[in-house]
C-alpha cells in the first residue's frame, strides 16, 4: 500500500496532484523536498507500524504542464525478518488549466517496495478536476497492491485559506475493490482526513487527524486503521 504525497493528509495522489502541476512557461525547474511525519498513512492506513517515518521527494517541472517525479518514505508492515524497508514512487503526468478557476491533471504513478521478499509492486492511472477550492478525482489500478485485484478511488478535496496564511484542507474517499481480499469480508472501504498546515518560508509544518471506517478485526487485528491525530514537517527547496 502506499502513497504519492508528502503532505499530511496522504489520503489522497498526494505528491503528484499536489506538486505545482500549473507550471509556469519557460524552461525546466527542479524541486526537492524532506521531511518526517509521526506516522504515514496512505489512504487511511499506517503504512510504518504506526511509527515516525522520514520521507523524501524530486520533482521536475517542463515549463508546459508536464512534470516527473519520485518520492520515498519508509514502511514498515510488520512481516517481521523480512519486511519490506521503503516504499519509492515514480510518476508523471501533465497538468492544465481550461479557465481561471477550473483546473485539471491527469498522470500514472508507479509504487515499488524495496527491501522485502514480498511482491507489492503496483501502478495507478489518476485524474483531477478542481473548480476553485473543490477537487474531485479518480484512481485506478489494474491490480491493487499485494495482487489484491482492480481497485478504483473516487476521492474529493476541499482546501481554502484560513487567517495567518494557515490552510485548512478536507479529504475523503472511497476505496472500492473488484472483490474481497484486501480486507477479510468487505470490499469497500472510506478514509477521511482533516488537516491544518502553515508554511515558513521552504518549512512546512502540518497537523492531521487521518482515519477510516474499518474495524480493528477487518484491519489485520491491528490498530493501523484507527483514527489517529499526525503530525508532520517537510522542508522543500
Amino acid at each position: 500500500m502506499n502513497k504519492i504525497a508528502t503532505i499530511l493528509t496522504a489520503g489522497a495522489l498526494s505528491l503528484a496532484t499536489s506538486t505545482a502541476v500549473n507550471a509556469a512557461e519557460g524552461g525546466i525547474s527542479a524541486s526537492a523536498n524532506l521531511g518526517a511525519v509521526s506516522d504515514y498513512k496512505f489512504r487511511g492506513i499506517s503504512q510504518n507500524d504506526g511509527s515516525p517515518a522520514m520521507q523524501g521527494g524530486v520533482d521536475l517541472d517542463f515549463g508546459n504542464g508536464v512534470y516527473l517525479g519520485t518520492w520515498a518514505s519508509q514502511v514498515d508492515f510488520a512481516y517481521g525478518e523480512d519486511e519490506t524497508k521503503f516504499e519509492q514512487d515514480f510518476y508523471g503526468g501533465y497538468g492544465g488549466e481550461l479557465s481561471d478557476n477550473v483546473s485539471y491533471d491527469v498522470g500514472y504513478i508507479y509504487y515499488a517496495y524495496h527491501g522485502g521478499s514480498h511482491d507489492e509492486d503496483y501502478q495507478e492511472v489518476y485524474g483531477s478536476v478542481s473548480i476553485s477550492d473543490l477537487t474531485l478525482g479518480l484512481a485506478y489500478s489494474d491490480n491493487y497492491w499485494a495482487d489484491t485485484g482492480a481497485f478504483y478511488y473516487p476521492y474529493a478535496e476541499y482546501s481554502f485559506a484560513l487567517p495567518a496564511d494557515v490552510s485548512l484542507g478536507f479529504h475523503v474517499g472511497a476505496n472500492m475493490f473488484d472483490e474481497e481480499g484486501f480486507l477479510f469480508e468487505d470490499d469497500s472501504y472510506i478514509d477521511y482526513s482533516v488537516s491544518v498546515g502553515k508554511d515558513f518560508g521552504g518549512l512546512n509544518l502540518s497537523a492531521s487527524l487521518v482515519g477510516t471506517d474499518i474495524s480493528k478485526k477487518e484491519c489485520f487485528g491491528l490498530d493501523w486503521c484507527e483514527p489517529s491525530v499526525l503530525a508532520g514537517a517537510t522542508y522543500t527547496w
